[in-house]
């Protein structure tokens, strides 16, 4: 069975409904009853039912009375919105017969007086079930009703303070656990049986912080290291972007191998230079909202920043919801354990919302079930033979330790060459640097292509002229100079012995992520003179 009453809202441009009270007079022992708002066709019900309108009740939660007098209130979950100058139609629904509810009838006499009712109540009509057929409609009855609103504050600005969630454990490679048996005392892997070496791709955490292993059987031997020695929470060191190392204050390795297993997890924080929220929301001509976030640095892998300072309340950053926003340095999400060791189990990302309204029937709505904030971090270090264990140079003829770099296949050459003229266009930052590298196949030499070191341009890699560096410290594309602010930057060498073919590495190194080089072409050219 079912009823369905329209009405029309004709409040501004819009209100948000709270709560309808209905008048019964029987009901059902069992079975509930419901209601829902739903949108009109051609003023009638149709199918498509307003969000968060529907609401059902068990019989113990309806009133009755025989002279309407006493009301059942059905509540929103969450406030429904209604258009402005839109007709909606309120639908009871139930299965049982044994529900009536009070109805007005034009020229009818109202309950306990001698009152005629001369007029409808409301702008609408009511449109009853039937065995067969579409609902019969009946214009001269009206369903009696009482529709709540809600009443927004227009004085005073509300503030929304979000904050992260707890970060999940990363489940690591196979075998993620580096073991070296050479005898020592050192600080670095490979020099003390100590200490291990973890392989754990972008966890976003520096030299210092804590992390928590598990996952490895706690009686389980790995080279001669128990795994509950393994497992629990340790201290980091020698960090580069992909790995790290831990102490152990018990056991050693006896063996040199990859060790762990397929079940091994660890706790990781999330480094970003880069955010974009994306916050679902409903705003009007005459409400305000104001988006913030208040992120904690980080120190990067090269860099001198201080960590784990919260951005202060005066110094919060205004972003937009659904549009990048930039940072002039590492900041980052950190996990449950450093955020327990390092700020004082405070969360390291706070995000404030502040809205307001010129209307009281009107007010900023969030759907806090799509609210996502989407981080981006460049992979940009600066190792060196005294901040990277196991250091490799570029020109190693594979590998290299830098993380950031452009190499291109070999490219045969029709005819020998015996110069390489290579010009990029390029957007530098003091923090940054682009090193240019070759390799080449001379005359004779029947190497592997690949068993060729590379070297490098000018002896070290650098221009033929100074680097211009950017003036303008802004990563933003919304920023005027953004697609701009790049120069011409030239690599030679010429003298070589002929060669058939070559290739060309690009490596990029820097202290600071937020501003890593930027490289908008390349060409490459082989000459014969």
């Amino acid at each position: 069975m079912a009823l369905a009453q329209t009405f029309i809202n004709n409040l501004g441009d819009g209100v948000f409904l709270t709560s309808i009270d209905l008048f019964f007079e029987t009901k059902d022992d069992n079975l509930p009853v419901g209601i829902e708002i739903t949108d009109t066709n051609m003023d009638k019900p149709s199918d498509r039912v307003v969000p968060f309108s529907g609401v059902t009740l068990n019989p113990s939660e309806v009133n009755v009375s025989t002279d309407a007098s006493s009301a059942t209130t059905f509540t929103f979950i969450s406030p429904v919105f209604l258009d402005g100058a839109s007709t909606y139609a309120l639908t009871v629904n139930t299965f049982s017969t044994n529900y009536k509810v009070f109805v007005s009838e034009l020229g009818q006499t109202v309950l306990g007086s001698t009152r005629k009712v001369s007029e409808q109540p409301l702008t609408g009509s009511l449109f009853k079930s039937q065995n067969v057929g579409p609902q019969n409609d009946t214009p001269f009855e009206d369903l009696k009703m009482v529709i709540r609103r809600a009443k927004f504050t227009t004085s005073s600005v509300a503030t929304l303070e979000l904050q992260n969630a707890e970060l999940p454990s990363k489940s690591l490679t196979t075998n993620p656990i580096e073991t070296n048996s050479t005898a020592g005392s050192g600080t670095a892997f490979g020099g003390n049986p100590k200490i291990l070496k973890v392989n754990h791709l972008n966890h976003g955490m520096s030299s210092g912080d804590s992390v928590t292993i598990a996952g490895l059987s706690a009686t389980g031997d790995f080279n001669g290291i128990t795994g509950s020695n393994i497992n629990g929470t340790h201290t980091i060191a020698n960090v580069t972007l992909d790995s790290y190392t831990i102490t152990l204050s018990s056991d050693q390795a006896t063996a040199t191998g990859s060790v762990g297993g397929a079940s091994v997890t660890a706790t990781e924080n999330k480094a970003f230079e880069l955010v974009q929220p994306q916050i679902g929301q409903m705003s009007f001509d005459s409400t305000d909202i104001q988006h913030f976030i208040r992120p904690t640095t980080k120190k990067s892998i090269h860099g001198s920043e201080t960590a784990y300072s919260l951005t202060s309340e005066s110094n919060k950053k205004p972003l937009v919801p659904g549009d990048n926003f930039y940072l002039d340095s590492q900041h980052q999400v950190a996990s449950t354990i450093n955020e327990t060791n390092n700020t004082s189990g405070n969360k390291s990302l706070k995000y404030q919302i502040k809205f307001s309204s010129g209307m009281d029937n009107l007010s900023p709505v969030f759907d806090l079930e799509r609210l996502n904030l989407l981080t981006i971090t460049n992979r940009l270090d600066n190792p060196s033979s005294s901040n990277t264990t196991g250091f490799l140079e570029e020109t190693e003829p594979l590998g290299g330790s830098a993380s950031a770099k452009y190499v291109t296949k070999e490219i045969v050459l029709d005819n020998p060459s015996t110069a390489l003229d290579v010009r990029i266009t390029a957007n530098n930052f003091p923090t940054s640097t682009i090193r240019a590298l070759f390799k080449v196949r001379r005359a004779g030499d029947n190497r592997e292509f690949d068993e060729i070191p590379y070297e490098f341009f000018n002896t070290t890699g650098a221009a033929d002229e100074q680097v211009k560096f950017s003036e303008s410290k802004s990563q933003s594309p919304q920023h005027p100079t953004y697609y701009t602010s790049f120069a011409e930057q030239k690599f030679t060498v010429s003298d070589l012995d002929e060669f058939t073919s070559f290739a060309i590495k690009l490596v990029m190194t820097g202290t600071n992520p937020a501003y890593p080089p930027r490289i908008q072409d390349m060409r490459a050219i082989a000459l014969a003179i």
